[in-house]
């Protein structure tokens, strides 16, 4: 696996792949990898013949300091991880590299950024569409990997990738979860396993509405129920839970609708913020 931080490397390195006729397939990150990353990769390695994994915690996209200050790293035990699932190239560029200054230019993602993330975490999908806007910029990929765990920032991505015709095709890969259900998350490392347990109970939740949705009419008796079930776990505090049309993000009132409809919540475990999704209907 060949490493960089610099651009120079970064641009020899692609050329030559390019050159050889191969696809580039590209999975950013932040680092502190788990088996959720693994699966990007192992997508990639499907569909690509040559891997690019981006490492950058990208200041941009955090509306708080503590939370950007707290943020899991451990490159070493990244690199390792990444060597093992043979992946071609590894850029873990600094912040220096990637702002050279404070950027001047906002990226205005429309109504799909105003709830959910974008309403509680001002400036969060800014941030996001700055830094994989400069990825796409850098490294030209032809395919690029998200999962869907972050279904929100997808959407998202997905209408980037649109609205700036870029000749790259997105794949969104389904969230890798631990046995119990808990989606796998760099910040499940700040969980006791006390945390952990109680945790898994945001999925337990997704997957009885999904069960259940259909026997109700309206998305409001849905998300009272669910509601009061989270409710009754102690050490879980639900910030939201919404009902939502999967490709506009606007919330629905009907659950007979035609569509995809996605059921997204987020939550506290001590301390810890984590977010969750499934799809009622697909």
């Amino acid at each position: 696996m060949y490493h960089t931080n610099e651009l120079t490397s970064l641009e020899e390195e692609l050329s030559k792949a390019s050159k050889k006729g191969m696809k580039i397939g590209l999975v950013p990150t932040m680092g502190a990898l788990h088996d959720g990353h693994m699966e990007l990769i192992k997508q990639a390695r499907t569909h690509t013949e040559y891997v690019i994994v981006s490492i950058f915690i990208n200041p941009l996209q955090f509306n708080q300091t503590d939370d950007f200050l707290n943020y899991p790293s451990n490159p070493k035990k990244d690199y390792n991880k990444l060597k093992n699932a043979e992946v071609d190239l590894l850029f873990s560029p600094d912040a220096k590299l990637i702002y050279p200054k404070k950027p001047s230019v906002k990226i205005d993602f429309g109504s799909i950024s105003k709830n959910l993330e974008g309403a509680l975490r001002l400036g969060h999908f800014e941030g996001v569409g700055i830094i994989v806007m400069k990825l796409f910029n850098l490294i030209k990929p032809n395919f690029a990997f998200f999962g869907l765990k972050d279904l929100q920032q997808y959407v998202l991505i997905k209408n980037l990738i649109k609205e700036f015709s870029y000749p790259i095709k997105l794949i969104g890969v389904p969230t890798v979860r631990e046995e119990n259900g808990l989606a796998l998350s760099s910040r499940n490392v700040h969980l006791s396993p006390t945390g952990l347990t109680i945790a898994s109970q945001i999925y337990k939740g997704l997957v009885w509405a999904k069960n259940n949705f259909e026997s109700l009419q309206s998305a409001q008796i849905l998300v009272l129920k669910l509601k009061n079930f989270y409710n009754k776990q102690k050490g879980l505090s639900i910030e939201y839970c919404e009902i939502l049309n999967s490709n506009t993000f606007k919330p629905i009132k009907s659950l007979q609708v035609k569509g995809r409809i996605t059921l997204c919540v987020a939550a506290y475990v001590e301390g810890v913020r984590l977010i969750d999704n499934i799809f009622l209907k697909e």
